[in-house]
């Protein structure tokens, strides 16, 4: 696997600063796109920066990826074909935001549809 075919948007330390959360300066949340799938690498509290959170959805379960617009930063959520509990990452630069989004749509569109 090339390192061009990883996808990655990691949350703005601006959008930290203007939301008071000192974690999320210091560990940016980061969604990774690649050819296997979608994962998402979030750390909650930054004194246990041990604890963290590793979700990750296969492109095949991908039903939907959506793209919020805010004014200065965006957001993106990735929902699973079951509806369950979807990635979810705020704060996003909107370059970041709206390359990621092309790209996986482009690849969901390139994957052949489940079988059912």
């Amino acid at each position: 696997m090339a390192i061009e075919d990883r996808i990655v948007a990691r949350s703005s330390r601006w959008w930290a600063v203007f939301h008071f959360s000192l974690t999320r300066w210091i560990f940016p949340a980061s969604l990774v796109a690649d050819p296997i799938g979608v994962s998402t690498n979030i750390i909650r509290r930054w004194y246990v920066p041990w604890e963290r959170t590793d979700e990750h959805l296969p492109l095949s379960h991908v039903a939907e990826v959506t793209h919020t617009r805010g004014f200065f930063w965006d957001a993106i959520s990735v929902e699973s074909s079951g509806g369950l509990n979807p990635l979810r990452v705020g704060g996003l630069p909107k370059g970041q935001a709206r390359y990621f989004v092309e790209h996986v749509r482009e690849r969901l569109n390139q994957t052949p549809p489940p079988a059912r």
